[in-house]
């Protein structure tokens, strides 16, 4: 029986393994075929952001690997540092954030308007040879820090741990959710502390804990989403692109480039290569539109696939949430799968106007390292929830 177990658990994980890779190299293909104009102009070398896409896709592998070994329920003892690491992080940029975006700050730079990533090795320091300046986005990992953080503290109070006495479930989700979404906004980044937000409350609502308290604040939460938008003109813009399509601003271009390739493509697309929005007339070619470029390649057809292929994957995920024999192995699955799911959504309802337009990417084939790394470190602990429940 145990030898039947370990070979139905080796044919799981290889196609998971398979699953994941297949993702990485079609992304690899797509950001080869979408940069290679803007790459040429910027760098003098076409292939600059597919191999450092291709760099940060092997340092997210030997993660996954790393994360796939460990049992995952010896996350539940480093949740607590980890997120403390990720949150002081985000301190450190939320103060970044309140001063003006041209303020010269060599550790967190002004990017598109906003300080999001903190440099690990800014000048003076030595560049890293081929990536040159190392960083990171620590919003990227407040997805990861906030799902096994909560996991483990909602885990822990089901199971009425010592470490958890007096703790009330909706007040540790509270304090978890609405503290790191705060500081993200002040980035400022609405998106990514939406989507914190959501995720903590589908891990609350999974863990069976009261349901009364969640209903009451939720519309409050949701007045205040509105009025963080009304008194953003940049935001407003977005919205005001999404609902008339009139608005004269980035927002309004970027929406009509991504409908404009995704109508070229037709049923069946123009050809792999043939695209010609990515001829720097589609901003964000590689990261946040990347799905507008598979659709004007591949029609109607290809986005259907990649749509089901991803569906497919994410209810993989929430199959292994099912499974899991524990508590803390459920809430961490199914935090994993909703991030994943509800990123790709985003990004295909931001390029199909079905919502305003955010700069949201597809994990797995978007550009970004930070990205992608984290992404692969969530998938590993996936992938080894996965392995321990088949075993158990």
């Amino acid at each position: 029986m145990k030898k039947r177990n370990s070979r139905k658990t080796d044919i799981s994980g290889r196609k998971f393994f398979i699953a994941v890779t297949s993702f990485l190299l079609f992304g690899l293909l797509m950001i080869a075929d979408s940069t290679s104009v803007s790459s040429k102009n910027l760098y003098g070398d076409p292939y600059r952001f597919v191999i450092l896409q291709a760099t940060w896709a092997v340092a997210g592998l030997i993660a996954f690997y790393f994360f796939y070994r460990i049992d995952y329920r010896s996350l539940v003892k480093i949740s607590r540092s980890l997120f403390l690491f990720n949150l002081l992080a985000l301190i450190v940029l939320a103060i970044v954030g309140l001063m003006p975006c041209s303020t010269s700050i060599p550790f967190s730079p002004c990017v598109n308007g906003a300080n999001r990533w903190l440099y690990l090795n800014p000048p003076p320091l030595p560049a890293i040879p081929f990536l040159g300046v190392l960083g990171f986005q620590p919003g990227e990992l407040a997805k990861l820090s906030v799902i096994v953080y909560l996991a483990s503290q909602l885990s822990l109070i089901s199971q009425k741990d010592k470490s958890a006495k007096n703790k009330k479930p909706f007040e540790v989700y509270l304090k978890i959710t609405v503290l790191v979404a705060g500081l993200i906004i002040l980035q400022p980044n609405m998106s990514t502390a939406a989507m914190v937000f959501i995720l903590g409350t589908i891990i609350y609502f999974v863990s069976g804990a009261p349901l009364k308290p969640i209903f009451i604040t939720i519309p409050i939460f949701l007045l205040l989403a509105i009025l963080v938008i009304l008194s953003s003109p940049y935001r407003m813009a977005r919205l005001k692109a999404m609902i008339s399509g009139e608005d004269s601003s980035e927002s309004s271009y970027h929406v009509k480039q991504a409908l404009v390739a995704l109508g070229s493509g037709g049923f069946s697309g123009v050809g792999f290569g043939q695209s010609k929005q990515k001829y720097q007339y589609l901003p964000e070619v590689a990261s946040d539109s990347i799905f507008a470029i598979i659709g004007e390649e591949f029609g109607f057809i290809g986005t259907v696939v990649v749509v089901l292929a991803y569906g497919l994957f994410i209810f993989k995920g929430f199959r292994i949430a099912k499974k899991s024999q524990d508590m803390f192995g459920k809430l961490v699955s199914i935090g994993i799968s909703s991030w994943l799911g509800i990123q790709f959504f985003i990004n295909v309802a931001s390029m199909t106007k079905l919502i305003p337009m955010t700069g949201v990417p597809i994990p797995l084939i978007s550009y970004g390292g930070s990205s992608l790394v984290f992404s692969l470190i969530g998938l590993g602990i996936l992938a080894n929830v996965q392995k321990n429940s088949s075993l158990d």
